[in-house]
């Protein structure tokens, strides 16, 4: 039996531990409709060390085409739950 997907607030939680330890950033800037280059300043080296934080963090592979649809930390928390929800058996 495989463990239980956790909840979009729980992978929230996860991903906002991430870039504040990992990006410097301040806990309060971490919001769902933040959007990672505009709000964050995340730069293309920053998407690339956040994804592959990522795939350790998760197990999960994140492909090109879902980083193309990511925007905000919505947008993460959603790729990374269907993605979850998917690997489920």
């Amino acid at each position: 039996m495989g463990l239980p997907v956790p909840t979009r607030e729980e992978i929230f939680e996860r991903l906002k531990k991430l870039l504040v330890e990992e990006f410097d950033l301040r806990d309060e800037q971490v919001v769902p409709a933040a959007q990672l280059a505009a709000d964050l300043d995340l730069d293309s080296v920053d998407w690339i060390d956040m994804a592959v934080a990522l795939e350790v963090d998760t197990g999960l592979e994140l492909l090109e085409e879902d980083l193309s649809a990511i925007r905000t930390i919505r947008d993460v928390v959603d790729v990374l739950h269907g993605k979850l929800t998917a690997a489920q058996p």
